[in-house]
């Protein structure tokens, strides 16, 4: 809807746009182009589907380990009035980063408005890069699986589980308070160095 909506607010300007691209390369489906406002295309020397899977599955993990951190609730480092600021800097550090060598980040994103580039701009806005419409599209699934996993195997806090009574310590209740204790007491230690 956002992509039909764009291209009826500015007809006149995406118009003028697509007859200059057409004139000077052809085409109006290229990194650039008018059709690039709809949805991402690779740059003519980026011919490497590999490197632009790996870019594409990196910056989306990325955002997916940001949005798991986010979400965890015995994260201390993030507060519910902060999820917003730090999902929002994670986009923008991986768009900063990333963008100008071309980046979807969301099926939901790049499949709709790719489908309204095709209507406007012709089919070679599915057929454009040698294949990478399958890139930005669908790489973002396994990616955040990735994430997910990653997040909940190695990086998730273990003892907040326990807590709730979803899970026990391999020692008991007694390896709990002897776990919670040593944590106390490194806590208090490293504030008494502080201070």
């Amino acid at each position: 809807m956002a992509g039909l909506f764009l291209m009826a607010c500015y007809w006149p300007e995406i118009q003028a746009a697509k007859a200059i691209d057409i004139a000077e390369h052809g085409t109006p489906v290229y990194n650039g182009g008018v059709a690039s406002i709809l949805c991402s295309f690779p740059n003519a020397n980026q011919t490497n589907q590999g490197y632009l899977f790996f870019q594409e599955f990196f910056v989306d993990s990325f955002i997916g380990i940001i949005i798991w951190a986010c979400l965890d609730p015995a994260n201390p480092f993030v507060t519910p009035a902060s999820v917003p600021f730090v999902i929002g800097f994670a986009y923008t550090s991986m768009i900063l980063g990333f963008a100008a060598n071309t980046l979807s980040t969301n099926l939901a994103r790049d499949l709709g408005t790719r489908i309204v580039a095709a209507i406007f701009f012709g089919g070679e806005a599915f057929s454009f890069g040698n294949g990478y419409i399958w890139i930005s599209i669908l790489v973002n699934v396994p990616a955040t699986i990735f994430a997910t996993g990653y997040y909940e195997m190695l990086m998730r806090d273990s003892l907040q589980k326990i807590a709730a009574g979803h899970a026990k310590h391999e020692d008991g209740d007694d390896g709990l308070t002897s776990e919670m204790g040593s944590m106390n007491a490194t806590i208090t230690k490293k504030s008494d160095e502080v201070v």
